[in-house]
């Protein structure tokens, strides 16, 4: 299977920041905000591989937040499949503004069927 990169944009805003979060004082992007964006940007990519009752679930996130980012620009979520083992997918993640990049690092996302996965918990 040819391995496929997706990439979306989020507008930073009040309520994505540090101090809106409660991970810190400053009105910069929060970490924790900056994952789910990358994290969102990953779920939906691999849609075509997934049967009706199947969805995908985040089971690790390893990243380095690099640069701030004020509210009001603009980041780019990119998010690249590098492999399947079974149910469980691969992905390569980067996030930038402008020419510099913020963030760096990988997650996992796993297969799962959704009543199964519901049921369990």
């Amino acid at each position: 299977m040819m391995m496929e990169e997706q990439s979306k944009r989020f507008l930073v805003k009040n309520e994505d920041t540090a101090l809106a979060f409660g991970s810190g004082d400053l009105l910069v992007l929060a970490t924790p905000r900056l994952i789910a964006m990358l994290e969102n940007t990953a779920k939906e990519m691999p849609l075509e591989l997934l049967k009706d009752d199947e969805t995908t679930v985040g089971i690790e996130m390893n990243l380095k937040h690099l640069k701030a980012t004020a509210v009001g620009k603009e980041v780019v979520c990119f998010a690249k499949l590098t492999e399947i083992k079974k149910s469980i997918l691969f992905f390569e993640i980067k996030a930038t503004v402008g020419e510099d990049v913020i963030a760096t690092g990988t997650h996992i996302r796993a297969i799962v069927n959704k009543q199964l996965f519901m049921k369990k918990i």
